[in-house]
């Protein structure tokens, strides 16, 4: 049994302690969701949980050993494997399968041991076709699933996943969603699974949410769907299809038949309006939950603001780009006018963040042209905000960092502390971080960090890789709000992101990269109803779409049965 118990943590003399009596137990073969706000000590649980923390009060035990028993560290470290937010800090060597490696060798296992436990694990993860890859060539998603495999090669008893899907495409989720429950419910494994996404905590068989460092809520996905729907949306992005699923639960389907759509859908699961808000209306009708991106008129304004400038915005024209002899990109075509919000989307390793990176400039193609305005991108007129926001905050605190461009810009500093002050409240930086280091901030926190650096600068265009990863609900919907009011400013913004149902209801334009290209490009309007577009580009379509469709097709099967 792995327990918490009553543990207390802080960071720092004198500071509020990020834990604070949390008590928490997860038996052999047990999946717990562990939800919450940003900055709410999930992940400072997590760290407990396998002694790479110690708490300050109270204690931890794994199967009986106290983490805090120096002899027995190893095996503790040996009992809980933890997959971290950000997979770059687990990876130790250069080609995937040494680093999978790592771990089992350091059991002093065998040759073929070894090798035994590296081939299953990469092919859990599917990722045995990387084998032989550098780990710095990955893409951020595939490095999280080599992260995962080092983990599975270990055969831990207990396994806590920090946020490990929040770089995956949507069928790589989809595939660990299934391995966990598996490695759950069939390999006996205990797993506290740390997440924002529903469907991960509502497949879950018991949901814990913390609240300011306080286990405020525990019960099954069935409570939390039925009895506190306030909670549920509070803690949980609540797209169309996941408020789809939580009125099934509430209806009494059975979780344990699967909530991937096709298991709804072969089951019969109708359902009436989503209790989330809005009717989850089959044909492609826009409703469901209420959405982040629904607000004012930002839309409407950003298309009027760009029919005033159609020379003006994002043009690419024959882009490619390789790594030493290993292309990437080949022939990319993109245009966005000015004041409109583009989604770009792919396959992990389809080559958006190395799209994302000319154009902000940071790389220049091989070939083709990449062009703001008529002008060549140039880093700080096109701000950018990479996948792992780690990598833009290096000062001493969150506010020399914020105020680094600014400052390098060469203004005075009563400028520089007015734009640090204003781009805080732009991205929604709570003041009281301002003067702590960048290592002690949550992952969304770090994420709002690295943003109001660049907003700082005023840019005049805007680069956004994976830009809600790991932001809680409030942190989403405030994101997405910045992304309209950037747009609506006149600013042509390009979002790179695996979460399809998030963004695609949200942007102007969708563009789709699949074998080095862009194979699609239009109207996000007219992805409405389109499945094939996104499989056509290895894609699996959003949740809602294919529920629908497995519908439509169980309908017909149906009706030809009878004939």
């Amino acid at each position: 049994m792995l327990i918490a118990d009553n543990v207390t943590f802080r960071y720092g003399d004198g500071r509020a302690p990020v834990l604070d009596g949390v008590s928490l137990t997860v038996a052999p073969g047990e999946l717990v969701a562990l939800v919450g706000a940003n900055g709410s000590g999930k992940s400072t649980l997590a760290a407990l949980l396998n002694g790479l923390a110690l708490p300050e009060t109270g204690r931890v035990t794994v199967d009986g050993i106290d983490t805090g028993d120096k002899d027995r560290a190893f095996d503790v470290r040996s009992l809980v494997g933890v997959v971290r937010q950000d997979p770059a800090l687990q990876l130790v060597a250069t080609i995937a399968a040494d680093d999978v490696a790592f771990g089992p060798r350091n059991l002093g296992l065998g040759e073929d041991e070894v090798a035994r436990r590296v081939d299953e694990a990469l092919s859990a993860v599917g990722m045995e076709a990387h084998a032989r890859a550098e780990t710095n060539a990955l893409s951020g998603g595939q490095q999280q699933r080599v992260a995962l495999a080092g983990v599975l090669a270990m055969d831990p008893r207990y396994l806590v996943l920090d946020e490990a899907t929040a770089m995956l495409d949507t069928a790589a989720r989809r595939g660990l969603r299934a391995l966990v429950r598996s490695l759950a419910h069939s390999r006996g494994v205990g797993i506290v699974c740390i997440t924002h996404d529903p469907l991960e905590a509502l497949a879950a068989d018991r949901v814990a949410v913390l609240d300011q460092g306080r286990l405020r809520w525990e019960g099954t996905p069935r409570d939390l769907a039925g009895d506190e729907p306030g909670l549920l949306r509070e803690t949980l992005r609540m797209d169309r299809y996941a408020c789809l699923v939580a009125e099934a639960l509430r209806s009494g389907y059975d979780p344990g038949a699967g909530l991937e759509p096709e298991q709804l859908a072969a089951q019969c699961v109708t359902v009436g309006p989503a209790g989330c808000g809005a009717s989850a209306a089959p044909g492609g009708a826009q409703g469901g939950a209420p959405r982040a991106c629904d607000g004012p008129s930002a839309r409407d304004l950003a298309r009027d603001q760009a029919r005033d400038r159609a020379d003006k915005g994002l043009r690419v024209e024959g882009a490619a780009f390789s790594y030493g002899r290993r292309p990437v990109l080949a022939d990319c075509a993109l245009r966005l006018p000015a004041g409109q919000r583009m989604l770009v989307a792919g396959v992990s390793g389809a080559g958006k963040s190395t799209l994302a990176l000319l154009l902000a400039g940071l790389e220049r193609p091989d070939a083709g042209t990449v062009l703001w305005d008529g002008d060549l991108p140039a880093p700080g007129g096109v701000g950018m905000v990479f996948q792992r926001p780690e990598d833009q905050l290096f000062m001493d605190t969150v506010r020399q960092d914020v105020a680094f461009g600014p400052r390098n810009l060469g203004l005075s500093e009563d400028e520089v502390a007015r734009r640090v002050e204003e781009a805080c409240d732009m991205v929604g930086l709570d003041p009281a971080l301002l003067d702590r280091h960048p290592v002690t901030l949550s992952g969304g926190q770090a994420r709002r960090a690295a943003l109001a650096g660049i907003v700082a600068m005023g840019p005049r265009a805007y680069v956004l890789d994976e830009p809600t990863a790991g932001l809680d609900v409030a942190g989403r919907r405030f994101l997405h709000g910045l992304v309209d009011r950037l747009a609506a400013a006149g600013a042509p913004v390009v979002v790179m992101s695996h979460d399809l149902e998030e963004w695609v209801g949200c942007v102007d334009r969708v563009a789709l990269l699949g074998g080095g290209r862009v194979a699609w490009q239009g109207p996000a309007a007219d992805l409405e109803g389109s499945p094939e577009r996104f499989e056509a580009v290895g894609l699996e379509p959003p949740e809602i779409a294919r529920y629908y469709r497995a519908c439509a097709a169980r309908a017909a099967g149906e009706k030809g049965g009878a004939l």
